[in-house]
């Protein structure tokens, strides 16, 4: 594998998850479609998994396990028009290349691959080079470029694959796949449907040749085009396959659309619009960062690329669909939305912020389906699912299987009932960075009052404190006490001090003049009664804290055992996953102070190490020592494997305010290569980790070069790691954008309006279109 700092170059012939995993990375999308970046001629093997997605296009289906029937709503595997086939006089050539090199230049968005065979007769190389693009968004291109060292007659026929069904997951396989039928192939497209969400899908594609005209088979479930040509010694063949997918999920006239699509695009017109797309992305968006870590630029490319594709403003705008953990690029998670929205709405706010406002609209309009949820449960208010697809109701599933040993066991992930919180956030940052209060004025506060009402009535009140039983924080190794036949925990300290401050935004909002919090509160029943619970429980929620100035993850957590983590990693060496292998052993994770990530300690990621401390101190009036951050960072690191990929970046942005740079660098940096070295060994073979692309834009961001968004004036407090010679950036705030760009020994600021900003605690007065150096 080589890299320059615009390009992924894979060279290699991988096999199995890695082969997986580098058609994740190599995904082109647009917001609307996920286009897996699986060779052309692959079908779904162990080692190929062609996707074709749809943002928003989910399935449910049926599968009796022990005894229940088992609900699974899927993110759709749609029919695979990229398939080509090819044959040399008459016999056709098996996909088994000698040599393979794929480059994915996101400078223009354009995915290359080049493919050697080995036949009889010579040397053969077939070129594929794919393009979507993100204007007219339901269309996308490939261009073929054939060359052999020998003459014979060439047969190139285009399929579009009606036979696919959902595989890309492992231990899904034993699960219904079968999410859509087939119910015609005619004019160039496939006409198929979803079995239970009754969506029509229409996929459509035309091979083409300067030469010579393609004919056309249509069967049950494949559509065929086929071209013959004669094949000369060392002349390049060209053909191009323009494709296009609507659906009735955001489309009234699918089959219009994609046979306009197939009649006025041509590859040259998806290309140019691909390449003016990512050009003026690249001018307000690139993060310039000279270092001497290797590929670490392109890695900070490599994710903005895939932030910028999974969600974008052109395609977005129109489309009833947030970003899912894995974006479009496999099916992880069954495609599904988590509260991994809390790490890539604070990026999209501060570089494109009408993306940011499209994918809040999802919530929004799932909010009837949040109090249906909360009811359903006997909870007050609104109560958004854990896992979510396309209706908004909890699609967690209650048991999940341990790949360790394959067993099924039980899963009450679903009581992170902090995802509520993280959607009252996701607002929160939006209007703060923006000043745009629409988002509150057209739904969003209807969605913050009812969230408040479910968390209302959910505490309890003791001796004058609030306590939170029966949730999970986003540590999923502690579902529920030792022994205990009840999941869920107590007082989680994440979970309390977020509730905290989300109230604290509410009882704000009363008194602002950009909404009208009297008319929501009466049209959502929450009355004076209720206002005035909110600043009791703002105030006198429960945590707990030793005498050595730990914050208790949760009530219990200091009674739980030591676990010892040299002796697990001695044993299994890998042991990010040492839930799942204390389970094989017979052992409960919920047993020990073992932890998937440091949930107290992603408080310092949603907001700084001041708020936090502000928050448990002043406002809930616990006493905390000076060197509070630093001895809970040392107590949770001690205790934490990253079994998510999200951990990292926590502990990386803490490092930075505890002036550890080059141990911060180390957090980063492992985090950054998270999918493209596929550290937890194959899971980006199920898709790319969007939450640790965003988080860690964040961090080098906001972290390192020290740029606070957060309160009403912006303030640069730069913590450069030493072999960062350079780092140039810009964001947005309240409608300004700042370019920054920093080296280790001053910081330069231009903005395009006239604004003031505070540098190491000074004040510094910018006019609109003309920059200041600052020393540093």
């Amino acid at each position: 594998m080589t890299t320059n700092d615009w390009q992924i170059v894979y060279t290699n012939l991988p096999k199995g998850v890695e082969s997986y995993g580098q058609e994740s990375l190599l995904t082109l999308s647009n917001g609307y479609l996920g286009w897996r970046g699986a060779p052309v001629m692959a079908t779904f093997t162990d080692d190929n998994y062609p996707g074709l997605y749809v943002a928003g296009v989910f399935n449910q289906t049926s599968t009796p396990v022990a005894g229940k029937d088992v609900i699974n709503e899927d993110m759709v595997n749609l029919p695979n028009p990229q398939l080509i086939r090819l044959a040399v006089d008459g016999q056709p050539i098996d996909f088994n290349p000698s040599a393979r090199r794929a480059i994915l230049d996101m400078q223009t968005g354009k995915l290359t691959e080049q493919l050697e065979f080995k036949l009889a007769q010579g040397s053969f190389t077939l070129e594929s080079v794919k393009v979507l693009d993100p204007v007219n968004y339901h269309q996308f291109a490939e261009q073929l470029t054939i060359t052999a060292d020998f003459d014979a007659k060439l047969t190139v026929s285009g399929l579009i694959d009606g036979t696919v069904t959902n595989q890309n997951v492992k231990r899904y396989r034993d699960f219904n796949s079968q999410e859509f039928e087939v119910l015609k192939t005619q004019d160039h497209y496939l006409h198929a449907k979803t079995l239970a969400s009754k969506i029509d899908l229409i996929v459509g594609a035309n091979l083409t040749h300067q030469d010579s005209v393609a004919a056309t088979d249509y069967q049950a479930q494949q559509v065929t085009d086929h071209i013959d040509v004669n094949l000369k010694a060392n002349e390049p063949q060209q053909f191009e396959r323009v494709m296009a997918v609507a659906t009735s999920y955001e489309s009234k006239t699918p089959v219009e659309i994609v046979e306009n699509a197939l009649s006025t695009t041509t590859f040259t017109k998806v290309l140019n619009a691909s390449r003016l797309y990512w050009k003026q992305v690249w001018a307000t968006n690139d993060i310039v960062l000279k270092s001497s870590t290797k590929d670490l630029q392109m890695l900070v490319r490599m994710n903005i690329f895939h932030l910028h594709q999974a969600a974008q403003h052109l395609a977005n705008k129109d489309l009833d669909a947030s970003v899912g953990s894995r974006a479009l690029t496999g099916e992880g998670y069954r495609g599904h939305i988590f509260w991994d929205e809390l790490f890539v709405v604070p990026y999209y706010a501060a570089n494109e912020p009408e993306t940011a406002y499209d994918i809040l609209q999802y919530r929004l309009k799932r909010l009837k389906a949040a109090e249906k949820n909360a009811a359903s449960e006997n909870e007050a208010g609104a109560m958004y699912p854990w896992q979510s697809g396309m209706y908004g109701d909890e699609q967690a599933q209650i048991i999940h299987l341990n790949p360790v040993d394959n067993s099924w066991i039980s899963d009450n992930s679903r009581l992170q009932r902090h995802v509520s919180l993280a959607v009252a956030y996701d607002m929160w940052i939006y209007t703060h960075l923006t000043n745009d209060y629409r988002l509150l004025n057209n739904g969003g506060l209807d969605v913050l009052l009812q969230t408040s009402k479910f968390w209302l009535n959910k505490v309890t009140e003791q001796d004058g404190q609030y306590h939170l039983a029966g949730v999970m924080g986003p540590d999923e190794f502690h579902e529920a006490y030792p022994n205990s036949n009840e999941a869920g925990i107590k007082d989680n300290a994440y979970t309390n001090i977020m509730l905290a401050w989300a109230l604290n935004w509410l009882l704000d909002l009363e008194h602002s003049q950009q909404v009208d919090f009297d008319k929501a509160a009466s049209s959502n029943d929450f009355d004076a009664s209720l206002l005035e619970k909110a600043k009791q429980v703002a105030h006198h929620l429960a945590i707990s804290i030793n005498d050595d100035g730990i914050v208790e993850q949760y009530d219990g957590y200091f009674q739980l055992k030591e676990l010892d983590f040299a002796a697990y990693a001695e044993k299994y060496g890998d042991i990010h996953r040492v839930d799942r292998l204390l389970k094989a052993e017979g052992k409960d994770s919920n047993d020990y102070q073992a932890n998937k990530q440091a949930d107290f300690l992603m408080l310092m990621y949603n907001f700084d190490a001041k708020l936090t401390h502000d928050l448990i101190t002043k406002q809930l009036g616990y006493a905390l020592p000076k060197n509070w951050l630093s001895i809970n960072h040392d107590y949770y690191l001690a205790r934490t494997v990253h079994g998510s990929t999200t951990s990292r970046p926590v502990f990386a942005g803490i490092d930075v305010a505890l002036d550890e740079t080059k141990r911060a660098a180390e957090f980063l940096e492992t985090a950054i290569k998270s999918d493209y070295d596929d550290i937890q060994g194959g899971t980006t073979a199920e898709g790319i980790h969007i939450g640790v692309m965003g988080e860690t834009l964040v961090v080098i961001q906001n972290d390192f070069a020290g740029v606070n968004l957060q309160g009403e004036q912006v303030t640069v407090d730069p913590k450069l790691p030493a072999n960062w010679e350079h780092l140039k950036f810009s964001q947005r705030f309240r409608n300004v954008l700042l370019n920054f760009e920093f080296t280790q020994q001053n910081v330069m600021i231009e903005a395009d309006h006239d604004t003031s900003v505070l540098v190491l605690g000074h004040e510094v007065n910018l006019q609109a279109g003309i920059s200041k150096s600052i020393s540093i």
